[in-house]
């Protein structure tokens, strides 16, 4: 089977994150094989499902090492970058939105950061999902791995299904000018700061 898309899902392995903000693109990656009827198999330093012509891919390595598992994937299977959709937290939009981009910045996220050096281009798709806390904290650090607060969840899961739908949505050929014009817009009020 030739492999013709990767999904990445960006989070840190061990338990104690499991449930935090920074963890939402593990989450997103659950969903999605939930919805695609594929399971997790651990190995090396990847967690991957796959489901039909796609790879999901939730990597073992610490966030700001992401780039590593991507591309020994995308090496491996030959997957080109466009093809590539990582999924990740974003401390500027607002919870219970997300956004579709393809290329430019990692946005202070390290994951991505990661994902772009080691490919050797920024040209792959991104859904932020957003994590935008209600007042300022007082470490931003702190904040992103912290837990979901049980208030939050639905918001959250509503990003989760709408990051997800979106990542199935590309990687059955949908567009990103109309993956955009289709979530992104939802997002007027959060766009400052991005």
């Amino acid at each position: 089977m030739k492999f013709t898309h990767l999904v990445v899902g960006l989070g840190n392995p061990e338990g104690k994150y499991f449930s935090t903000y920074h963890n939402i693109g593990f989450m997103t990656a659950e969903s999605i094989a939930k919805v695609l009827e594929c399971e997790f198999k651990k190995k090396g330093n990847q967690m991957l499902a796959t489901a039909g012509r796609t790879i999901i891919l939730k990597p073992l390595t610490y966030m700001n090492l992401s780039g590593q598992a991507v591309v020994a994937v995308c090496r491996k299977h030959k997957i080109p970058p466009e093809n590539v959709v990582a999924i990740a937290d974003d401390l500027y939009i607002d919870k219970g939105h997300i956004r579709v981009s393809f290329g430019g910045s990692g946005g202070g996220h390290n994951g991505l950061k990661s994902i772009t050096e080691l490919l050797g281009t920024p040209k792959y798709a991104r859904i932020r999902v957003g994590i935008r806390p209600e007042k300022e904290p007082h470490s931003m650090a702190q904040y992103v791995l912290s837990k979901i607060t049980k208030d939050e969840q639905p918001l959250i899961d509503k990003s989760i299904h709408d990051a997800g739908a979106a990542a199935i949505a590309f990687i059955q050929g949908d567009t990103i000018e109309h993956l955009q014009g289709k979530w992104n817009s939802r997002n007027a009020k959060s766009s400052t700061n991005i």
